[in-house]
């Protein structure tokens, strides 16, 4: 393992092991994350692992530090699952990540095989909500571990997942289901967890499949 993978895999620790929203990244420094993978970055390797890591979209940071470095930084669902889940090895989550687009490869290629169609009717494209309930499913057992209760959540998600990818989705039942999901990650136990890095991408997925 290199220096700075070393050091991006202390720093993705630190994030998940601090419950505050965003923290300093200049505490990063002084963590118990630091202290035990015994990595004494320089503010230049720092910047250069905090820009890796933001193009992976396993962080996402705001204002600006020392050396043009961001002032503070936290996990997005994908970060979470990356350091939850693989102890912030990037390689490991990639690995897996890898393996989830062949498991389930035919998620955007029906829609333009149907498309190719003379006569057939438009789709609605499901796959950001199916994305967001996966993440979802994907870092519960994490956040379970440090929050619990996490229950009604992962059945509204695991019922928006199969919702959306029915041959013939209901598109009442989808947006009730994805509207539920929204008001448990914006209100319920996860709110100041999954809920600060997913809600955008929720509504987003929204917007674009016309249910928002």
């Amino acid at each position: 393992m290199s220096r700075l993978e070393s050091i991006a895999r202390a720093f993705l620790r630190y994030l998940y092991e601090d419950h505050r929203f965003r923290p300093e990244v200049a505490d990063f420094f002084d963590s118990a994350a630091a202290e035990a993978a015994a990595v004494q970055p320089s503010w230049a390797e720092l910047a250069d692992v905090l820009e890796a890591l933001r193009e992976r979209e396993l962080i996402a940071t705001s204002g600006e530090g020392q050396l043009g470095t961001p002032a503070r930084a936290g996990l997005t669902g994908s970060g979470l699952i990356c350091a939850g889940r693989h102890g912030g090895d990037i390689t490991s989550w990639s690995r897996s990540q890898s393996v989830a687009v062949l498991d389930d490869p035919a998620e955007g290629a029906v829609p333009q095989a149907r498309s190719a169609s003379e006569g057939a009717p438009r789709r609605i494209d499901y796959s950001g909500l199916t994305r967001v309930a996966k993440v979802v499913l994907l870092a519960l057992p994490t956040v379970h571990a440090r929050y619990g209760d996490t229950v009604e959540i992962e059945s509204t998600a695991q019922r928006l997942c199969e919702a959306t990818r029915q041959d013939r989705p209901d598109a009442g039942r989808v947006r009730i289901l994805a509207q539920r999901l929204r008001t448990d990650l914006a209100t319920g136990s996860v709110a100041n967890t999954l809920g600060v890095v997913l809600l955008d991408g929720l509504d987003e997925a929204l917007d674009e499949s016309g249910l928002g």
